[in-house]
């Protein structure tokens, strides 16, 4: 049977145990009718995940003894950051933070670039499901959502990243995220920025090119942008 993980707030953990409430709790007590002595794993969301066996319960509280603590279980090696231009139809933009949650993004930038045709960045609603997809996945670290940036100012203001990756359709099909990763030796952070409905346009990609990111290709077939976003993502991590 699938483990399943649970997420406790750092002020909920003590030395020698843990006290998970509210839903966490009613899930753990109601639906999967845990019992005292069972095991369960807990995430904080910073990195470190709790092997723990479940002393006190009921309906609204589960106090667990911790066993164990690990750090960075079922994290990438590489701390990838996600900038994606807003997509019009909510759904997708969901499935962007859903699905490269999963794929282990650390960081997501919502962006307004030339051709974004919504402004409206669901903080709430995609934290939400951030944390859903880190349980989901085994994640012991919840994506941050960053405030909503502008495509000029995110990419003037992006350093500190050893791999800067930008895909564009038009790009040659040689050059891709791999033959980067074999030039760029012990990756530690890497920026990838995804397009809109419409794409970059081509000052943007210049404009990006400028400033020391690599613009790639994802192959001969044209791509929407959240496919886009997991194929990037799934590249780099490989």
């Amino acid at each position: 049977m699938q483990e399943e993980y649970f997420f406790v707030e750092s002020n909920q953990i003590f030395s020698k145990y843990l006290i998970l409430e509210n839903d966490e709790a009613k899930h753990i007590s109601r639906v999967l009718r845990k019992s005292i002595g069972d095991s369960i794993w807990v995430v904080d969301g910073k990195e470190n995940a709790y092997k723990t066996v479940i002393s006190k319960i009921d309906k609204s509280l589960v106090e667990c003894e911790i066993v164990a603590k690990h750090q960075k279980q079922n994290e990438p090696k590489i701390e990838i950051t996600l900038a994606f231009s807003i997509l019009k139809n909510p759904a997708r933009n969901d499935l962007i933070i859903e699905k490269c949650t999963e794929l282990g993004v650390k960081y997501f930038i919502p962006t307004i670039s030339q051709r974004t045709i919504s402004n409206k960045a669901k903080q709430s609603r995609w934290e939400q499901i951030a944390l859903s997809s880190m349980k989901q996945s085994g994640r012991c670290w919840l994506p941050e959502i960053k405030q909503l940036s502008n495509f000029k100012e995110l990419i003037s203001s992006a350093k500190n990243y050893d791999l800067k990756i930008i895909p564009h359709e038009k790009i040659s099909d040689n050059i891709n995220i791999t033959e980067l990763k074999i030039k760029h030796h012990n990756l530690k952070r890497v920026l990838i920025i995804i397009g809109p409905e419409g794409g970059f346009t081509e000052d943007e990609i210049q404009f990006a090119e400028e400033n020391n990111f690599n613009a790639v290709s994802l192959g001969n077939r044209r791509l929407r942008s959240e496919t886009a976003a997991i194929a990037s993502v799934t590249i780099t991590t490989i």
